[in-house]
């Protein structure tokens, strides 16, 4: 038989049992509440089957956060519009410790600066069990606008893209639509079209002009290949993995020049902009001068004084015309009297000698000169 005291032992090890698991419980439960977390949240114009709370939110494959509350935004803004009351609202809880320490302003300064940037979340299914969790991923700001609200939200708030899922199914549903909105006629004619350019083009294959097509694309296609086999001939030489080192090297001496003359460019650049402007100037007074009512009186009185300047400028090539011929005439009795001009030259040489004889004899014997013949001369050699 089974005693009391069993009972009463029985008892009290169930009763230990339950508070110690009771214990357990509230001990690895009550770490959560008093966890810090940073409230985030965001809003999504689809359906979110599959997440739940709880559900993991990551960033890069990171796990960074859970999902603590999904709702509608009319029950928590009830201000909301009619087209945005239908968005479904979801508030994550953030681990700050992945975000370097973080204050919570800093947390959604930095939040917003990255949603700016291109930062959203996307439901992302977990494998084939349906379940989703939220992925921050980074697209095109401009080709993935927020949502349209009208409110401010209360906490850290990251724009929401659609899931592949809802894309695939927006994409299947617009394809429907335009195979639905086709005619049985359009396709039949759609079709008909095929086939005469696919018979058309059959026909003109067949031809002499095809056949040269052909051979000529095949030419084309054979030429190409001989190009790519050479391009990988270069490419696989080891001096085409010097090209580009030197390329950037070369772009590196180019960037430096440039950094070091951008003070000589920019001088000469203002050197330019000044020079443009004494031309323009220049330009200015230029043009006020030939504008000026006194320049085209001087232009008209300028005019008799060049007429002038040019008959004076005939008469002057008539002048000269005559004295070419002059001396053309002139040249020519000289060519022909060139004999005779010798000749008096030769006697003008001759009496020029006789006369400097005559004045030598004068100097030497004057006396002889006057009076006779000169003494003769003495022979030392005599003696």
């Amino acid at each position: 038989m089974v005693r009391k005291k069993d009972y009463f032992k029985l008892g009290v090890y169930i009763i230990l049992g339950t508070g110690m698991l009771l214990a357990v419980v509230i001990i690895l439960g009550a770490g959560r509440f008093f966890q810090t977390t940073y409230p985030l949240e965001t809003y999504f114009d689809e359906s979110v089957n599959g997440l739940s709370v709880g559900s993991p939110v990551k960033l890069r494959g990171v796990q960074v956060g859970r999902v603590a509350e999904i709702n509608f935004v009319s029950n928590i803004y009830p201000d909301a519009t009619s087209n945005e009351a239908r968005y479904v609202y979801v508030r994550c809880e953030i681990n700050p410790d992945l975000f370097e320490n973080l204050t919570e302003e800093d947390f959604v300064k930095y939040v917003a600066r990255d949603a700016e940037r291109g930062m959203r979340i996307r439901p992302t299914s977990l494998g084939l069990t349906g379940q989703l969790f939220l992925n921050t991923v980074y697209q095109d700001p401009e080709s993935n606008p927020p949502l349209p609200i009208d409110w401010t939200p209360e906490y850290a708030y990251i724009p929401s893209v659609p899931s592949t899922l809802s894309r695939v199914e927006e994409a299947v549903t617009t394809i429907s639509k335009t195979l639905s909105s086709l005619k049985q006629e359009d396709l039949e004619s759609i079709i008909k079209d095929v086939k005469s350019i696919v018979g058309t083009i059959d026909q003109f294959m067949k031809t002499e002009g095809g056949k040269e097509a052909g051979n000529r694309v095949l030419d084309i296609l054979q030429s190409t290949r001989s190009i790519l086999s050479r391009t990988d001939k270069l490419l696989a030489d080891p001096a085409a993995g010097t090209i580009i080192p030197k390329t950037a090297s070369i772009l590196t001496n180019v960037d430096r020049i440039t950094g070091e003359s951008a003070d000589n460019i920019i001088n000469a650049a203002a050197e330019a902009r000044a020079a443009i402007a004494s031309f323009k100037q220049a330009s200015q007074v230029l043009s006020k001068t030939l504008t000026d009512p006194r320049m085209d009186k001087a232009m008209a009185e300028i005019a008799p004084t060049l007429e002038n300047v040019s008959k004076a400028s005939a008469d002057l090539a008539n002048a000269v015309t005559k004295v070419h011929t002059l001396v053309n005439r002139l040249n020519g009795v000289a060519a022909s009297q060139e004999a005779n001009v010798r000749s008096i030259i030769e006697d003008t040489r001759e009496v020029m000698e006789n006369v400097k004889e005559l004045t030598d004899d004068a100097k030497r014997y004057p006396s002889g000169v006057i009076f006779g013949t000169p003494p003769n001369k003495p022979h030392p050699e005599g003696n």
